[in-house]
């Protein structure tokens, strides 16, 4: 019954562990396979066509009701409710249970539970003196339990907190200031003889948010984004061998904006706020690799990594002993080998999920499954971009009603003191100034 029992256990961690790896291996053939379709796919081949329109979208897929994920094989969305039904049992895919180191660790811990349980065999054949105690065992089990359960709580709980202020204060930032960047210079720089302006500036900005994954993954090959038409063959010509390539495009953005300001385009009030956005979205992308680049420290994980397999090790040793005792001596109150074989399973999958989750959690620019969506978060940037683009074109009859009416009212007395005051600190014509502010204000205080 006991060797039933192993054998049924191992064979089901083979079943998990082979499923994991094919999991893992057909996620890297979609994504490979999806970019290099993207990359025959135009940015935007007219100026008069919305890039939305023109490029890629995202095909969104659902696995049981339970999360979305979209043609790049990346998560986009789950059920909550689903999530923590019973039905959330019965699944699977692209869950923790399916992680090959997972299903792998555990698989070596029954194999040392197996040879304990010979050793302490050979052991009481030869009527050794030195045996092997399950309640030392039992102790040595809850000593590594108590500091282990406190790390990992911390542990986790840091990781988690890194990895929403990558996705809300970093990324999020940048996303922000991409927006706010669009929607300003489509209201305050309208026009179809601008749009090349605005669509340059958009397409500047997919570009660094491309070159921010690329560089958390190790890409430098900027040539695809010129087959995607983010980049031209002369710019990625200048930004090939360059470090912080993602950064390095917000210059040029900002040598735009400073050439509208000279052409009088942006005045000088603007330019400051312009400049602010540029500014909040290179502050993301560095602050971005600032958490990916300084991790926690290593004699942390390091530590934390030993406690988990060296108390995976003492409960399959425990496992073993109490194994050959139920055989040898017969089952009592101290050898429960049903009991040890479950604690064993069940303690080795969580403390390394815990690991596993953490470490996810370390880089979410990376190629999982869990890792953020790169083309869906693209392709809802710049869908949003072309609405803001589009609203600040299309003025509706009421907008048209109420500038036409703010044309016709009169500037109120303070906004004309104000704008003289102004004018007269700004100017090196102090005696005309005074003239003129003579003759207005008392004709403006009659009226």
């Amino acid at each position: 019954l006991m060797v039933c029992m192993y054998l049924g256990v191992l064979g089901t961690l083979v079943v998990l562990h082979r499923m994991g790896e094919a999991l893992v291996r057909d996620g890297e053939q979609q994504r490979e396979a999806f970019y290099a379709r993207l990359s025959k796919v135009a940015y935007c081949d007219d100026d008069e066509v919305p890039l939305a329109a023109s490029g890629h979208q995202v095909e969104v897929r659902s696995h049981g009701d339970i999360f979305d994920y979209d043609d790049a094989g990346y998560i986009l969305k789950y059920s909550t409710k689903r999530a923590v039904s019973t039905k959330a049992i019965f699944v699977w895919r692209h869950t923790i249970v399916c992680v090959p180191a997972i299903a792998l660790r555990i698989i070596v811990a029954i194999l040392i539970a197996l040879l304990t349980c010979l050793l302490d065999m050979l052991l009481f054949c030869f009527d050794a003196k030195v045996r092997i105690s399950v309640e030392d065992v039992d102790n040595a089990t809850a000593f590594f339990n108590t500091f282990i359960s406190i790390m990992l709580g911390f542990y986790m709980s840091t990781m988690l907190a890194r990895w929403w202020d990558v996705r809300n204060n970093t990324m999020g930032r940048m996303w922000g200031a991409v927006d706010d960047l669009c929607l300003t210079m489509s209201a305050h720089l309208p026009g179809f003889r601008l749009r090349p302006l605005r669509k340059l500036v958009l397409r500047y900005s997919l570009a660094s948010f491309e070159l921010t994954f690329m560089q958390a993954q190790g890409d430098n090959n900027v040539d695809q984004l010129v087959g995607r038409s983010l980049l031209t063959a002369d710019e990625a010509l200048v930004l090939r061998n360059q470090p912080s390539k993602s950064q390095m495009i917000w210059t040029w953005i900002a040598g735009l904006l400073y050439s509208l300001h000279r052409q009088g385009h942006i005045d000088t009030n603007m330019l400051p706020f312009f400049y602010s956005k540029v500014l909040d979205a290179r502050g993301g992308i560095g602050a971005t690799f600032a958490y990916l680049d300084t991790q926690l420290p290593f004699i942390y994980v390091h530590l934390l990594a030993v406690l988990v397999h060296a108390a995976n090790v003492i409960v399959s040793i425990d496992a073993g002993v109490s194994a050959c005792h139920a055989i040898l001596l017969g089952p009592d109150d101290s050898a429960k080998p049903c009991m040890r074989l479950l604690q064993l399973c069940l303690q080795t999958f969580f403390y390394n999920a815990f690991l596993e989750i953490g470490r996810i959690f370390s880089d979410p620019l990376g190629t999982e499954f869990e890792d953020f969506p790169r083309h869906a978060w693209h392709c809802f940037m710049r869908n949003e971009c072309e609405a803001f683009d589009f609203a600040g074109n299309a003025h509706t009859v009421a907008m048209q009603k109420a500038t036409a009416s703010a044309s016709k009212a009169e500037m109120p007395l303070s906004a004309l003191g104000a704008t003289v005051t102004a004018a007269h600190a700004s100017s090196d014509l102090a005696p005309e100034m005074d003239t003129i502010a003579g003759e207005l204000m008392p004709a403006a205080r009659s009226k």
